[in-house]
């Protein structure tokens, strides 16, 4: 058995997707090919299971989503800025590069997720070759869901998708701790949303006036 996890992407808290990657290339080039990419569901323990047994990574694919980004995801009330992960250990904070948000809705919780990737090359939605979910199963056994965003898939990422709807995206690697639930949320006002545009000037520096700015939630 071949495991990997399939994510599909898009505009997320009113940031469009080529911004999102230009901020993720940033937290790489600082990370030494590590950054973290914020989902919506956990992947629970199976992932750091598989990736164990596959000797300690997993491939990931990120594909571009066919459908167009829902309004939730394009006009947010605000936007989350997560400060730090959990694990069995308890609490730890983000490393100083990561930068890790997400959209601000009605109804909050008080915990998101993330991928823990690393990748040896630039951050860009380029083909990735033909790719067809239907031809993987779920650790259930089951085909995924179509409204499934990211999930942990038993198959080959690489070959006999010909027939795939899914062509765009990029690939990179899982990495320790593989998936992670963040925690400790803080709040970015309205006018620290122009924080996004002033990354350039220095990306740690960047990371860490966000934090600062954000106000407990």
């Amino acid at each position: 058995m071949s495991f990997f996890v399939w994510t599909k992407m898009q505009t997320e808290s009113g940031i469009n997707l080529p911004a999102i990657l230009s901020l993720k290339e940033a937290e790489r080039l600082a990370g030494d090919g590590i950054f973290w990419w914020g989902v919506g569901n956990s992947l629970g323990s199976a992932v750091q299971e598989r990736a164990t047994e596959a000797g300690g990574t997993l491939p990931v694919l990120f594909s571009l989503m066919l459908s167009r980004p829902q309004k939730r995801d394009t006009e947010p009330h605000g936007i989350r800025l997560w400060t730090q992960w959990e694990d069995g250990k308890g609490r730890h904070d983000l490393p100083a590069h990561v930068l890790e948000f997400s959209a601000s809705h009605d109804r909050e919780r008080d915990h998101h997720y993330a991928l823990v990737c690393h990748s040896s090359v630039p951050l860009a939605v380029a083909s990735h070759g033909a790719f067809d979910p239907k031809n993987c199963k779920t650790v259930s056994g089951k085909p995924p869901g179509s409204i499934q965003t990211t999930v942990l898939l038993d198959g080959d990422p690489y070959t006999g998708h010909s027939t795939g709807n899914y062509h765009f995206g990029f690939r990179a690697t899982l990495v320790r701790p593989w998936a992670a639930k963040l925690v400790s949320p803080r709040m970015l006002s309205s006018s620290d949303v122009g924080l996004f545009q002033s990354w350039k000037n220095s990306w740690r520096s960047f990371v860490e006036d966000t934090r600062t700015s954000a106000l407990p939630t």
